[in-house]
């Protein structure tokens, strides 16, 4: 760590973004469906991690380039830094409530080549968070990339199935029985009739993405996988 200085001058916020991403011929941009809105990303690699924001409970709030720090270091000139993402939570029941976080996207590569560049601007952001009470974070493809992400865009597809003929109740029933299962076996166990059963495998991967029912995403998800049923307090959201 150097012990240059590091002056906040002043910060531009904005929650629609204090910047557009431009078209790029050298990277891949646009716009990702996620928090109900589209959010604005400038690599496949921001892209991806806007998906596992929107896929976690806890998230309530994506904001693409949410603001830009103008800093000086060591009374130099003036510099600017544009964070990528800034995240806000919502409550848990019984838990505390997440802190916002900022964050930052990068190649593992990348901050190699050009960590010199980006380091003033990184601490610069961490002296913000610290005076908000908020966190920092950079972010690689180590993190984001991998079985976990594969699930989670496998699941996007589900989240809105149609259960129109009232599967799902008799999916978590039979599953309540068996409590620990698979979702090969919890099928055959629920449905006798196969055409029904093929009905059912939308309906049983969108209860797993609203929580019913509960699977280890850190590994790839498939018909062999295991599966258990999971208690959720009554609220508003229907299951069947």
């Amino acid at each position: 760590m150097t012990d240059h200085e590091i002056t906040i001058v002043d910060v531009t916020e904005s929650e629609k973004g204090v910047r557009k991403i431009p078209m790029s011929y050298r990277s891949v941009t646009g716009r990702a469906q996620a928090s109900g809105e589209t959010v604005p990303y400038e690599s496949t690699l921001e892209r991806d991690f806007a998906y596992l924001a929107d896929f976690d409970d806890e998230v309530d709030t994506i904001i693409s380039q949410p603001l830009c720090i103008r800093y000086r270091v060591n009374n130099g000139r003036l510099r600017r830094y544009t964070v990528d993402f800034l995240l806000k939570f919502r409550p848990q029941d019984g838990l505390r409530r997440r802190r916002p976080g900022l964050y930052e996207i990068k190649y593992r590569e990348e901050l190699r080549d050009r960590w010199g560049e980006l380091e003033f601007g990184f601490r610069a952001a961490r002296q913000l968070c610290r005076s908000r009470g908020w966190s920092f974070r950079v972010v690689t493809e180590r993190q984001i990339r991998g079985p976990y992400l594969e699930n989670v865009l496998f699941l996007r597809g589900f989240r809105t199935y149609d259960d129109n003929a009232g599967l799902g109740i008799r999916l978590l029933e039979t599953l309540e029985e068996l409590q620990v299962t698979t979702p090969a076996i919890l099928l055959a166990a629920a449905f006798q009739d196969l055409e029904n059963r093929a009905m059912a495998v939308g309906v049983m991967w969108r209860l797993l993405t609203m929580g019913y029912i509960g699977a280890n995403l850190a590994f790839p998800l498939n018909m062999a996988s295991e599966i258990w049923f999971e208690e959720v307090l009554n609220d508003d959201s229907d299951a069947a």
